[in-house]
């Protein structure tokens, strides 16, 4: 797939993972997806070492250590999923008028861009970035990338409004494989994100609204028996099928879910 260059306002652009062991998810991630890292410090995030991970010299992602005083108030290891906006004061303000809460009011990091931690009406936090030097990550739908982001929500119908409302994305919803609703984010005719509701007796779990990060794999099985044999787990018994691929929602030893796919066009 081409590199890109930039996003457009309303589409996912990066994720960064906070874990409770640097060294090991390091480790686990590039035993998982052939990462390499490159390690910089994120002073105005709070953040020592902000581990870029590399596929073929491009960062798609990257990890750091949860730690007191930084930027984003993260109780335990987690994904954090950022979102183009061309302003981000405008999104911030649109925020507090669709029923959102702002966690992190906007605030410059460096030259890289401005940034801002906002939580939906469904409890989802989502982080908010206006690039200037820093785009995002540029390699997508590659083995070891990021591939795809997929919001979960305890309310289908109110995250859906929110997010129409303060990113100015296009949603369609229809029916796909086991879900009756599966909303789909479309920017400039791009399909950029998906989003769909818990089943009720997760809602009545207590099971929070939260997003799913997806990253490319060559071979899922593989990629299956690598966790599952290095302290991680798998959270079904087996992978979803649907018209795209394979893929399966995993657990990294820190306790972090993420997810892995392996696109049908590679077994062809």
């Amino acid at each position: 797939m081409p590199l890109l260059d930039r996003y457009e306002h309303g589409t996912p652009c990066w994720v960064d993972l906070a874990t409770s062991d640097l060294d090991a998810a390091k480790k686990f991630y590039s035993g998982l997806f052939g990462w390499s890292y490159i390690d910089e410090e994120m002073g105005e995030m709070g953040i020592d070492t902000y581990s870029m991970a590399m596929v073929d010299d491009i960062a798609t992602a990257t990890i750091y250590e949860l730690g007191p005083d930084q930027l984003r108030p993260v109780a335990k290891p987690a994904w954090n999923v950022y979102v183009v906006v061309n302003d981000i004061e405008a999104a911030v303000k649109s925020v507090q008028e669709n029923s959102g809460t702002v966690v992190v009011d906007a605030t410059d990091v460096d030259r890289a861009g401005r940034v801002a931690v906002v939580e939906d009406p469904s409890g989802c936090q989502t982080t908010l970035w206006q690039p200037e030097e820093f785009q995002g990550s540029l390699i997508r739908a590659e083995p070891g990338a990021l591939t795809w982001l997929e919001h979960v929500s305890t309310d289908l119908k109110r995250s859906k409004g929110f997010y129409e409302d303060v990113l100015g994305v296009e949603t369609v919803t229809a029916p796909q494989g086991d879900l009756d609703e599966y909303t789909m984010w479309i920017v400039g005719d791009i399909l950029v994100a998906g989003m769909f509701q818990w089943p009720d007796e997760m809602i009545a779990d207590g099971v929070p609204s939260m997003w799913f990060v997806y990253f490319q794999v060559s071979d899922l099985d593989a990629a299956v028996d690598y966790v599952e044999s290095n302290g991680g787990k798998a959270m079904a018994e087996a992978p979803v099928v649907n018209a795209v691929g394979r893929f399966i929602v995993l657990r990294d030893p820190q306790g972090a879910d993420f997810c892995a796919i392996e696109p049908h066009r590679q077994r062809e």
